[in-house]
């Protein structure tokens, strides 16, 4: 890599692009896109600035340095964010395999319930969780489980009964929370028993 005039490296376009995807609104978004596109002219790529601009037009990419309000404050510092966003990656991959029966509104129930988000609504849960998984399409996680049944609960997951012959539909729903809980065990503040 070059050195630049005052001795330090140039600053890489893809942490550009990272600081970019960190911004919630166009506005916000566009002083990058500006540089990064004058910055592709004068390099004589601009095709490849194109794809990068892509991405960045595909979403909003969450930072872990600047977490939204939704998210409790343990979940806001960076440790323990960056930790978040590869376990919801992993359980990203998980409901698009069909390896389980999970699906996003098992996921918020238990974020909700284990004190990670602080009470989102459904289409503001879509924008943070596809703001966590690269590539996400929108109104895919809004659209993915029965939210209406599964945050219509009164009652925490862990409460839920076990009794298939009291509840079958919430009995199901709890070992898919509890196997989701599991999965976030690592950041969450309690021990999670993995239950069958």
């Amino acid at each position: 890599m070059k050195t630049s005039l005052i001795g330090v490296d140039p600053i890489p376009v893809e942490f550009v692009l990272n600081v970019a995807q960190s911004k919630g609104t166009t506005a916000q978004r566009r002083p990058y896109v500006e540089l990064m596109e004058r910055w592709g002219k004068e390099q004589d790529c601009v095709d490849e600035v194109r794809q990068l601009l892509k991405r960045l037009r595909d979403g909003q990419e969450l930072d872990p340095q600047a977490m939204p309000r939704e998210f409790m404050p343990r979940y806001r510092q960076p440790e323990v964010a960056r930790q978040l966003i590869e376990i919801v990656r992993r359980i990203d991959e998980i409901i698009g395999s069909h390896r389980e029966n999970w699906t996003w509104a098992h996921v918020m129930r238990v974020m909700c319930d284990e004190g990670i988000l602080y009470k989102p609504t459904i289409n503001r849960f879509d924008q943070i969780i596809c703001s966590m998984v690269p590539n996400k399409g929108r109104d895919i996680v809004r659209k993915n489980g029965d939210y209406v049944y599964i945050m219509g609960q009164k009652e925490p997951w862990s409460s839920w009964t076990q009794q298939s012959y009291i509840n079958p539909s919430l009995a199901a729903a709890r070992i898919i929370c509890n196997q989701i809980a599991h999965e976030l065990a690592p950041v969450l503040a309690r021990t999670i028993r993995l239950e069958f």
